[in-house]
């Protein structure tokens, strides 16, 4: 989950860069903004699943779900706050900041390292499929 939120920052202050190279550095500012909007509460959630790690699995759906809600809630939060209190909103990189910052954790299991790399494991015992016995 970690891995997630640390290529979310990544994203956002690389393409931020782009966005200064090609735009200005305020576009930049709100691109970054746009982006904490989302990398803030994800952090956080990570953070509250990550001490939840060692409890009982049956309470574990129900901090992931309210994880979730709060996360939305501070996410729009944070958006209202920097409209709010940002004079002069330049919309398109901030929301584009936000894009960037919510697609980034799909590319994650790119670059897990620890990742099983036989997931779904077989089960002892069970018959290879069509392909794996040179059949089909």
């Amino acid at each position: 989950m970690f891995a997630a939120v640390g290529l979310q920052v990544a994203s956002v202050l690389l393409f931020g860069l782009v966005a200064a190279g090609v735009s200005d550095w305020t576009s930049a500012w709100f691109f970054v903004l746009g982006g904490a909007a989302a990398v803030i509460p994800n952090a956080l959630f990570a953070l509250r699943l990550a001490v939840h790690r060692g409890r009982s699995p049956e309470s574990y759906p129900v901090v992931f779900f309210l994880g979730e809600f709060a996360k939305i809630g501070l996410t729009l939060g944070l958006l209202a706050w920097i409209v709010h209190w940002q004079t002069d909103v330049r919309w398109l990189p901030l929301i584009l900041g936000l894009v960037v910052a919510l697609k980034a954790p799909l590319f994650a299991l790119l670059i897990a390292r620890d990742a099983p790399r036989d997931w779904p494991e077989k089960p002892v015992g069970a018959r290879p499929a069509c392909s794996e016995r040179g059949q089909g």
